[in-house]
């Protein structure tokens, strides 16, 4: 069964064939994860076969989510999806860090022209 599985801190995305195949899978997932503490916002495309969780990571780790998907069997956890995730997770700190830095840095040059003149 084929799926996909998006990350970045504060949301998670899947794909999965087994959300048109099984609809009920659906609705034990939804409930189960609306238990969690952390969780804020579910949505559910059936057309699209995805589920976008909205979770806070300072309570709750997307690893938790994903073994909450894999009981419910909503998603297959392999080895290489879960690289893929935790690379695609760091790229995104990494490219954000890397954005907020360089703001700053251009927040702190005019500063320095702005006083010069």
């Amino acid at each position: 069964m084929h799926h996909s599985i998006h990350h970045v801190p504060g949301r998670l995305r899947v794909r999965s064939a087994a959300f048109r195949c099984r609809p009920g899978t659906v609705d034990s997932a939804q409930a189960q994860l609306r238990a969690l503490d952390g969780v804020e916002q579910i949505r559910f495309n059936r057309a699209a076969g995805s589920l976008v969780i909205h979770y806070d990571p300072a309570r709750l780790d997307h690893h938790r989510l994903l073994e909450m998907l894999k009981e419910t069997g909503c998603a297959d956890l392999s080895s290489a999806s879960e690289a893929v995730i935790s690379k695609a997770g760091a790229l995104f700190g990494k490219a954000l860090v890397g954005a907020v830095v360089n703001k700053a840095v251009e927040r702190s040059a005019f500063r320095l022209v702005s006083v010069l003149l």
